[in-house]
This record gives C-alpha cells, structure tokens and sequence, in this order.
C-alpha cells in the first residue's frame, strides 16, 4: 500500500516544513520569516550603539544579527525541498541523496544559527557585566545561557524529526525561548535609554557626552 502524505502537526514538524517546496503558500511564510529577522538585526544594531567599543560591545548583537540572517537565508535562498516530516516520498529521497544542496544549505543555515544565538547569550552577559543601567540581566543572562545549552541539546541530538516524534513541539520551545531574550533586550533598550546620562561621580549630568561612564571599561 503508498503512504500517504499526512496533514501538519505543531507538535510533530518543525516550522520551516511551512516553507517547504509542496507546501500551500511557502513565500508567506518565508517573508514572514524574513521580517521576523530583519526586526532581531535593527535590535542587534541597536544594541552595538548602546554598547562599550571594542569586542565586548559588539561581538553579543553581532552573534545576534548572524541568528536571524542564518535563518533568513534557510528561508528564501535556501528552502528546504520538500515536506520532510509530512510527504513519505520526500523522505525516501533524502534517504536515497536525491534532496538538493539547498536543501542541506537550510539544515545548515538553521544549525550554525542556533549556535551563533547561543553563543549570544554568554556574550550579552560579558557585555552587561559591570553595566549599572542593566541591573543584573549579565547574571540572568548566564543563568539562561546555562539552560539554553539544555535545549540546544534536546533540540539537535535527543529529538529526532520521526514522523510519530515532538520535534516541533522542541522546536517551537526553542524558538520562543530565543524570541524572548531578543525582546528582553529591547525592552532593556528601551529602559536604558529613558535613564539620565551619569557622570563619572555617580550623579545625573546633563550632557549625552557623559553616557559613556557608565559602560563598563
């Protein structure tokens, strides 16, 4: 008897198998994938602007901004070929090599961004020690990095894409998780950004030019 191809589950199949070839409407998906990354990069450059020179201000968004290119280009440029998860045909060809190297550029672009948003996390909490205007968000930030390594763990060797697994629902954890820090970080942005200029003895000054004592040396 032919298998026959399944509907989609949340909680089976990962999101990017809306994106997929042979899916209904892949570019709507895909462009709201785009705005989603592109939305992370402006926070990205917003945080190099807020942040100290050198390495210790830029290397946490940069690692940022390369999560959400990596995943705009598993998008449009390189969308995966067919609905792994759901279409058996689709997954007969990945077993016989048939899938295109596309197709591998989108495993790969999803993979090395889910490091580079790891890698964010300690980063960011490098860049905020010793920051006033951030609290202690460098401590949470090393907290949540502890537990983040925890899913990347789960997400990419203890939960396989089967089509009886809960790939997607690890995935969309995942996601989320990811998601909130970005929007933690802004609304620090936007905390941090309504505070007075601090001069170098501690006390409020008027002149923008005296913003820089409080970035850590």
């Amino acid at each position: 008897m032919r298998a026959v191809a399944r509907t989609y589950s949340e909680v089976r199949d990962a999101v990017s198998v809306l994106g997929a070839g042979g899916g209904a409407h892949p570019w709507l998906f895909n462009t709201g994938v785009a705005i989603w990354g592109a939305s992370f990069i402006l926070a990205a450059v917003a945080l190099v602007l807020d942040g100290p020179s050198g390495l210790r201000g830029w290397l946490g968004p940069s690692l940022i901004a390369l999560t959400d290119l990596a995943q705009i280009l598993a998008g449009f440029p390189f969308p995966a070929d067919c609905q792994l998860t759901i279409d058996p045909t689709c997954r007969a060809r990945d077993v016989a090599g048939e899938l295109s190297w596309r197709d591998a550029a989108h495993g790969w672009s999803y993979f090395l961004g889910a490091i580079a948003l790891q890698l964010s996390v300690f980063a960011m909490a490098w860049r905020l020690h010793g920051d006033e205007r951030w609290g202690r968000l460098d401590l949470f930030a090393l907290i949540a990095g502890a537990g983040g390594l925890l899913i990347f763990g789960v997400l990419f060797f203890a939960t396989g894409d089967d089509p009886g697994g809960h790939y997607g629902l690890v995935q969309r954890f995942a996601l989320a998780a990811g998601g909130f820090w970005v929007l933690l970080l802004s609304a620090g942005l936007l905390i941090v950004g309504r505070l007075p200029p601090r001069a170098e003895n501690g006390t409020s000054a008027g002149g923008r030019g005296s913003v820089s004592a409080a970035h850590p040396r």
